[in-house]
């Protein structure tokens, strides 16, 4: 089904914004076809306008959405050989390095902070799912800076109790009407997927309101 920016183009008479890193790395993702529904982490069907992204579910209900902008992340830095840098906080604003459960140590909860033990060494899956369970839309403030314009590969924070994290995959302008390809995770854990808006699949943004 080919890949996030080449199967959602830049609607019809706007300019994508050039991109690199992350956000390049994002829209070269592969796509399920069309057809492939969001399914949660227990198999269920979910309905609505979405196209799902090839990346597999980590196991049990973890992965939600914050926890896929994490795992995104975490994913690129990986893939680009930055093992060293992989590095998210909990909640509680304890950091939580990949290095440390590479080699061979796990954190555990003591009076609502994260201590430190040793353990045999924690395979990706494991760290990742240690992450995902400490972590929130919360704790994303701890590992994001505030931007004013979006971009590929910021993060989307919207306020609530919980609060939900959706991920800007591509930005257009259309002779100045910005429009955004939107993907997130949902809760239940659920497949990373396309939320498909009314422009050819994108959104236009809200300068006022986000």
């Amino acid at each position: 089904s080919g890949t996030v920016i080449g199967a959602y183009p830049a609607p019809q008479g706007a300019k994508l914004y050039a991109t690199e890193g992350f956000g390049a790395w994002l829209q070269a993702l592969e796509l399920e076809a069309p057809s492939v529904p969001v399914t949660t982490y227990a198999g269920r069907e979910v309905r609505g306008d979405f196209h799902v992204v090839k990346l597999p579910l980590v196991r049990g209900n973890l992965q939600q959405c914050a926890d896929t902008a994490i795992r995104l992340r975490a994913e690129w830095l990986r893939e680009q050989g930055q093992e060293d840098a992989i590095l998210f906080h909990a909640t509680s604003g304890d950091p939580m390095p990949w290095s440390r459960y590479r080699d061979g140590e796990r954190a555990f909860e003591v009076d609502n902070r994260l201590e430190w033990g040793p353990a045999p060494a924690q395979s990706w899956e494991q760290y990742l799912s240690a992450v995902f369970m400490w972590a929130g839309t919360r704790a994303l403030r701890y590992d994001t800076v505030a931007a004013e314009f979006p971009a590929a590969g910021s993060v989307m924070v919207l306020p609530g109790s919980p609060g939900h994290a959706v991920i800007i995959l591509g930005v257009a302008n259309a002779s100045g009407r910005i429009f955004i390809l939107a993907g997130q995770g949902y809760m239940p854990a659920q497949s990373f997927h396309i939320v498909r808006g009314p422009h050819q699949g994108w959104w236009e943004w809200d300068a006022e309101h986000g």
